[in-house]
């Protein structure tokens, strides 16, 4: 019994639970990596490799204004970091629960997985979208990862991947080059063929791109204390004050002040200088950005048109509005699109105080009478609501000083420009030259809000203004300013947009220059040798990129109304008493005009369809002389949408063959083909993304429609009907859209007659 005892008391203990967990623990946690041979670590390392190269394009969307370099590397430290944090945490969870497959492995796997789907949905491609691309993206990375370490492991495996990679390679190439049948070729006119433009008169003048014959120097003036912009500190040549915003920003994040230095009650004017040599005084143009990214500097991009318009003998200045753009850190100032346009009125005042003083550059060299503005994207939208300043800036009494006698903005001019209500209202130019271009490959602003802007500017009859729009099948929105790159959105989502058989960014850049220079060169040097350009691109085809299709619309104040479809919507009647009526048509109606997303432009016009010959009639009120008409060189005018793109698809490619019919008062007509002066072109169809199933459902549908109506101005000259007949003492009293088989579908506007 003793002995028992004894034995009894030299057995040992059992462990306790809690050692026996952390023992196991212990164990588990050194086994996580038991299944994570070398080819899976080679996955770990591609997906390593797949992930940095993800954020790295978060790093390029996201600047913080230390650089593009610290920017990268912070972002891809960081990222390491927490990738291999996060793996490890994954490792050990799937060792504790005994699941069998490369842990390791699987948690960068998981991590690379959700941090492109994080970034990709946030970067606006829906749920569905992001976690597709994802999924692809982050089994490419693991693949290539597991490959290259099988590949790696004897000599002949290496040159075989290698090879391989290389055929891949060309593969993906030729893919991108000829994607799904084709890629994106070029729009062209539908019915160049019968009218080539050797038979356009060319313009009669030079080449309003190339340089004048005036020498100019560049200088900048500023704060002279700019934290971040050398050229608006101690380099500046003048000092100019700081403004007051607080009436207008209620918002100015503290990031935002720490980044600039200064707030919402100390804004700079800041401006780029391109001055003639010379007396003067020189017409003023003030150019000015749009929304960017705030640490991606922008207001250098339009030194090209700066420099060209200086030597042609123009103040050109480039505005600083950066402290009013978008950071991902500090957001972007409330009531920003007015403060734009406040800002350059404020501009405006600071170069009249320049003026006045001696020993200034600008001292008797400014016409102030003779000023033009010129915007791009949300600029655009600026320089429009700067010229229309009582309908938002009325009760500013520090605006006093722009006496409307002696300051006179005389043209505005937009390039890819937003039109958003603001306070619920749009600018409306009363006797305003306006010009805007639009690409129909931009990704930003991807509907024509610029024409919305056409049609509210309006002319007293015999003022001398005019108006044009020009609209390019491969131009996107960046291109325009020479520091925003050439994707039209940040990354990632940029690096998914299609730039295949777009305008190269020279290209776009030439195109602004010639149309600038010469709507300038037209509206306030009253040159009228431009005007055919303005009035028809393929006068200028000489001078512009062949590289993209043109689409032009142009009125003056010599215009006379016959139908604007915008008094009633009574498709049977005309302004004045006259009235409309059809033949054998399929349907007409007056209807709201649509942009690419089908919002109301703010006008109404006639649209037609017809399936077969026939016909669509305006009665005129009052009949007018075709002798004295032809005499005056009056134009028959109108603008007209092919909307083709509505048809079946088997008639969407479809060419409306359209005759003009004069019919006096005694019955005699007269008939000319349309296509003997312009062809109608099809619609423009735009692939936006490289990825086809893409299109329809990122960014809300943003680019779910690949086409947009846009119009295009017909001149035929009422000179050409009266040579058609040997009496030409005629009174008209009809005319008559005659369209010759079909189906077709068009919409018609502005029809009139003008000089």
């Amino acid at each position: 019994m003793e002995l028992e005892l004894v034995q009894s008391h030299l057995q040992p203990e059992p462990e306790p639970r809690r050692k026996r967990f952390l023992s196991w623990l212990r164990a588990r946690i050194g086994n996580r990596l038991e299944y994570d041979g070398p080819l899976w670590r080679s996955g770990a390392a591609g997906l390593l490799l797949f992930g940095s190269a993800a954020i790295i394009t978060v790093a390029l969307g996201m600047p913080t204004g230390f650089g593009t370099a610290i920017d990268v590397g912070a972002f891809v430290l960081a990222n390491a970091v927490a990738l291999l944090i996060a793996s490890q945490l994954i490792s050990i969870i799937l060792s504790l629960l005994y699941v069998p497959i490369p842990r390791l492995f699987a948690g960068f796997l998981i991590y690379v997985g959700f941090e492109c789907y994080y970034i990709l949905y946030y970067s606006d491609f829906e749920i569905w979208n992001s976690i597709l691309c994802a999924v692809i993206y982050t089994i490419i990375g693991a693949v290539a990862g597991v490959l290259i370490g099988w590949f790696s492991r004897s000599r002949i495996r290496l040159i075989s991947g290698i090879v391989i990679a290389a055929m891949s390679v060309t593969g993906v190439f030729i893919w991108m080059k000829e994607p799904y049948g084709g890629g994106h070729a070029a729009a062209v006119f539908a019915g160049a063929e019968e009218i080539g433009a050797s038979e356009v008169a060319a313009v009669d003048a030079d080449n309003p791109s190339e340089p004048g014959s005036y020498s100019y120097r560049f200088f900048t003036y500023g704060s002279g204390t700019d934290k971040q912009r050398k050229e608006y500190g101690k380099g500046v040549e003048l000092i100019s004050a700081s403004v007051d915003a607080s009436d207008y920003i209620k918002n100015w994040y503290w990031m935002k002040e720490r980044f600039w230095g200064f707030d919402e009650k100390k804004l700079p004017l800041n401006g780029r200088v391109w001055m003639p040599g010379g007396d003067g005084p020189f017409p003023l143009v003030l150019m000015v950005h749009g929304n960017h990214l705030m640490e991606d500097f922008s207001d250098a991009g339009y030194d090209y048109l700066g420099k060209l318009l200086a030597s042609r003998g123009y103040i050109a200045i480039s505005v600083d509005e950066n402290f009013l753009n978008y950071s991902a850190w500090s957001g972007i100032p409330d009531n920003d699109f007015k403060v734009r346009a406040w800002m350059l009125l404020k501009h405006i005042q600071q170069i009249q105080a320049f003026s006045e003083k001696s020993d200034s550059a600008f001292y008797n060299k400014v016409d102030f009478s003779n000023i033009a503005l010129i915007g791009h994207s949300r600029g655009g939208q600026a320089v429009a609501m700067a010229a229309d300043r009582d309908t938002w800036f009325a009760g500013d009494r520090s605006l006093d000083s722009l006496d409307k006698e002696q300051v006179h903005i005389q043209t505005v001019i937009a390039l890819a420009p937003t039109d958003k209500a603001i306070d619920n209202k749009s600018a409306n130019l009363a006797d305003v030259n306006y010009l805007v271009l639009q690409g129909a490959r931009d990704g930003d602003v991807n509907d024509f809000y610029g024409d919305r802007q056409y049609i509210r500017t309006s002319f007293s009859p015999g003022s001398g203004y005019r108006k044009a729009s020009v609209y390019l099948s491969e131009a996107n929105h960046s291109r325009f300013n020479t520091e925003w790159g050439t994707m039209d959105e940040r990354p990632p989502g940029g690096l998914f947009l299609s730039q295949r058989g777009m305008m190269e960014p020279l290209e776009q850049q030439l195109a602004a220059q010639v149309y600038v220079s010469a709507f300038l060169e037209t509206t306030l040097r009253h040159q009228a040798e431009y005007i055919p350009l303005l009035q028809d691109y393929r006068t200028g085809l000489d001078w512009l990129p062949a590289s993209t299709a043109y689409v032009s619309r142009y009125e003056d104040s010599s215009f006379d109304t016959i139908a604007r479809y915008d008094e009633d919507r009574n498709k049977t009647t005309l302004p004045a008493g006259g009235k409309l009526e059809e033949d054998n048509l399929k349907s007409w109606d007056e209807l709201d005009v649509k942009d690419r997303d089908h919002n109301n432009k703010g006008t109404v016009g006639a649209q037609v369809e017809w399936l077969e010959d026939s016909s669509y009639t305006l009665s005129l009120a009052e009949p007018f002389s075709l002798a004295s008409a032809a005499d005056a060189n009056r134009m028959f005018t109108f603008s007209l949408a092919n909307l083709a793109s509505q048809l079946d698809p088997d008639h969407q490619e479809s060419v409306p063959q359209i005759q003009i019919e004069l019919m006096s008062t005694a019955g005699d007509t007269i008939i000319l083909p349309l296509s003997a002066y312009m062809p109608v072109q099809q619609p423009f169809v735009t692939t936006y993304t490289i990825i086809p199933w893409l299109e329809k459902t990122i960014k809300s549908g943003k680019y779910k429609h690949d086409t947009e109506s846009v119009f295009q101005t017909f001149r035929v000259p009422l000179n050409d009907f009266a040579e058609a007949v040997d009496n030409k003492d005629l009174s008209i009293s009809q005319i008559t859209f005659r369209f010759i088989g079909g189906p077709g579908k068009i919409m018609l506007d502005d029809i009139g007659l003008s000089n």
